[in-house]
């Protein structure tokens, strides 16, 4: 699977710092000229293309895009831990992110910024602490249970695609999760209008001149006509839960009655919908992925499935897993990290612009520079992680993490913008490892291509073809 290997192991040759006078202090190597014309490679073979900029300038890259707009590539964990965490009041996201985005968010946590972004963090905290999740996990299991019942219905050894199947099923615990429906299948107007505007946001993301929303387009319409449907139904379900509570420990419940400790206040109704819709959004796409990209790599290393069915064999002797039991299942756990190290559900975090005029591992860094965080690359990079293109769960070990910086392994980002979700994707992920395979053998279909597709997630460009065999 070449397409998601890169030339980290040529990252280690010496590289020459080619310094380019601002005052007394250099800016960070890049290549001449303008860029402009090769956006088409960043767009398409993102992975090749920064892969080889990485190689020869090192883990600090300028990229001159066009006259007034330039781009910095970090790769080093120094880099990012400056700006996360040492300095987020520096770095903020770039509109050209922000606006695509904001076209289904609205102003929701993954779109918004400033003392805004603040107080809706303060008021959504709650809702994703620990005690709030025991009995969300408890749905997260009966949603794979089903699942598997299906599996079991079927007959045994026949071909599927493993990634749709993760799709629906993380919507389908999200929906239930998040506000009690499931939105997971086909006929579902909210899922089919989130499907339809998410594919829009991808699509400007990927081509910044594409003609504005107002001009009225197929494509402009089919989006507007998506986000209004999208709207009204969770806006409607957020009105019906105001005036009819209901006894369900469901997020949107807690996200009801969060007050800010400050103010006292709650969140408006609109308030809500953006948020509802920014949770749906970040809240499965990425864990199909991964769980999509994991079970591809069990498959390729049956030594490292078995060493997992036996630990969950050891720990749950044939019991569901439970909240009381996820820590338990260390190895599980690893696999799920090293799989997540090595095949990203992302390229990059949420790019950054600089505020002022900052420095960076000894380089000049003018305001209004935009920041790409190569996470991809990072957890890839042979200075901190021995054989980067083998996948090794034992370098999950905690002696082993241990060794390492705090910030050569971010799945969740870091500093005051760490994904708020994180604890609610960890429990879901090893739930629905564990539940798998505890019950199935998962196997790959010989011969088949696997390649990635880069636009904005990483995801299995055809698929992934597996049979399902009933474990005995």
């Amino acid at each position: 699977m070449s397409e998601i290997k890169t030339s980290s192991t040529q990252a280690t040759k010496k590289r020459v710092k080619h310094r380019n006078g601002a005052g007394n202090r250099p800016l960070p190597p890049g290549p001449q000229g303008y860029l402009l014309l090769k956006l088409s490679a960043l767009q398409h073979r993102p992975i090749e293309y920064l892969s080889s900029l990485w190689w020869e300038y090192g883990d600090l890259v300028r990229l001159p895009i066009m006259p007034g707009f330039t781009m910095f590539f970090a790769v080093h964990p120094e880099a990012a831990e400056h700006i996360l965490s040492q300095h987020p009041d520096r770095y903020v996201k770039p509109d050209f992110f922000l606006k695509p985005m904001g076209l289904v968010q609205g102003k929701g946590l993954f779109s918004s910024e400033g003392e805004y972004w603040r107080k809706q963090r303060r008021l959504m905290q709650p809702a994703f602490q620990q005690k709030q999740l025991v009995n969300l996990q408890a749905v997260m299991l009966h949603c794979v249970e089903e699942l598997l019942r299906d599996w079991e219905s079927k007959p045994d050894g026949e071909v599927f695609d493993i990634a749709p199947a993760m799709t629906q099923l993380t919507l389908k615990i999200l929906g239930l999760t998040l506000f009690s429906i499931d939105i997971s299948e086909e006929s579902n107007r909210l899922g089919q209008a989130l499907r339809t505007a998410l594919e829009y946001v991808y699509y400007r993301l990927n081509n910044p001149l594409a003609l504005a929303t107002w001009i009225l387009t197929p494509r402009n319409l089919k989006f507007h006509q998506a986000k209004q449907t999208l709207d009204e139904i969770v806006l409607e379900i957020v009105r019906s839960r105001r005036q009819n509570p209901i006894d369900r420990p469901d997020l949107l419940s807690i996200l009801l009655t969060c007050r800010d400790e400050e103010t006292g206040e709650g969140m408006s109704d609109r308030e809500l919908q953006d948020e509802i819709i920014t949770l749906i959004n970040a809240g499965h796409e990425t864990t199909a992925t991964t769980l999509t990209w994991t079970w591809y790599l069990l498959g390729s290393h049956p030594d490292i499935m078995a060493k997992m069915q036996d630990e969950i064999q050891t720990v749950l002797h044939g019991s569901p897993p439970t909240l009381e039991s996820l820590p338990q299942l260390q190895y599980t756990r690893q696999v799920f990290d090293e799989s997540i190290r090595f095949c990203p559900a992302g390229l990059a975090m949420a790019p950054r612009v600089a505020l002022e005029d900052d420095e960076i591992q000894g380089y000049f860094i003018p305001k209004g520079a935009t920041f790409i965080i190569g996470a991809y690359f990072t957890w890839r990079h042979p200075e901190f992680w021995d054989n980067p293109e083998q996948f090794n769960p034992d370098r999950f070990l905690p002696e082993c993490a241990d060794r390492r910086p705090k910030f050569a392994y971010l799945p969740f980002g870091a500093g005051p913008h760490t994904c708020i979700g994180k604890n609610y994707a960890l429990i879901e992920s090893i739930t629905i490892l564990a539940a798998i395979v505890q019950r199935f053998h998962i196997e790959l279909l010989r011969n088949q291509t696997i390649e990635i597709d880069p636009r904005f997630t990483l995801r299995p460009k055809y698929g992934i073809q597996v049979t399902a065999r009933k474990r005995h």
